[in-house]
């Protein structure tokens, strides 16, 4: 079994037997993987606490050839980032990130960009004013990272741009801006007011850390919350699972 080292950031896992833990990771250099953790939930274990939620850390492993589960041979912490698991309001974010990344690349799908978005997007999560911001910050770019970037200037049915004031709307399905005169042709438009455009145009060419200081209604972060679910829901094929908590918040 050859092994492999590199960086890694857990975003999953659950129980195997009676002492073993399957934990899903995403790598730097090897994407979405699986690996058996054995002896993880044993009192006295040689990876401690290290494997939980969010920890960023050096993976090593064993590869198992033509097989999609792999064997954890050690995980050094990095980064615990464990204030994402001592507040439940940034739990919910961090596992909405998490979970978008899982679903949306394929297993062993090598992004290093998808994995610089993640890890700065659970590190500024830990300790943001505004994380509910950053987290849609987080899912504009993922969705562009994932080639489903929404056309946000120009309506993508009659190619024209929407004139001030006029009304305009969002489309999953459609994959973006939709005018007033093409509207009717579609099913799942969404109304976009301005203050929600001017957000979304702005995020789309500006870091996190520059997203977490823009001043944000809490009924416009809510009016985008819903549409960026709207477009990850069309894409991934369901709802995120957290989508519910994401709501409240």
């Amino acid at each position: 079994m050859p092994l492999h080292s590199t960086e890694a950031i857990v975003i999953g896992g659950h129980d195997l037997a009676e002492a073993d833990r399957i934990v899903v990771f995403y790598a730097k250099s090897a994407g979405k993987i699986r690996a058996v953790a054995e002896g993880a939930r044993r009192i006295r274990t040689r990876f401690g606490g290290n494997l939980q939620l969010f920890t960023e850390g050096r993976l090593v492993y064993f590869e198992r050839r033509n097989k999609t589960l792999h064997k954890v041979n050690e995980f050094a912490v990095i980064r615990s980032n464990h204030g994402l698991r001592e507040d439940l309001d940034r739990m919910v974010l961090g596992s909405a990130a998490v979970e978008a990344v899982a679903a949306g690349v394929e297993e062993e799908e090598v992004s290093p960009e998808i994995y610089r978005l993640l890890e700065e997007g659970l590190e500024i999560l830990e300790v943001s004013a505004q994380p509910g911001v950053v987290m849609q910050g987080f899912f504009l770019h993922l969705l562009r990272l994932l080639g489903y970037f929404p056309e946000l200037l120009a309506c993508v049915s009659c190619r024209h741009s929407p004139p001030p004031g006029d009304d305009a709307y969002l489309s999953p399905s459609q994959g973006g801006l939709v005018c007033s005169r093409c509207q009717t042709r579609v099913v799942d438009v969404m109304p976009a007011s301005p203050a929600a455009l001017g957000f979304l145009r702005g995020a789309s060419s500006s870091t996190l850390r520059v997203i977490d200081r823009i001043s944000i209604l809490p009924q416009v972060l809510q009016e985008v919350s819903t549409t960026l679910q709207a477009f990850l829901r069309h894409i991934l094929g369901r709802p995120l699972r957290s989508a519910d908590f994401l709501a409240r918040l």
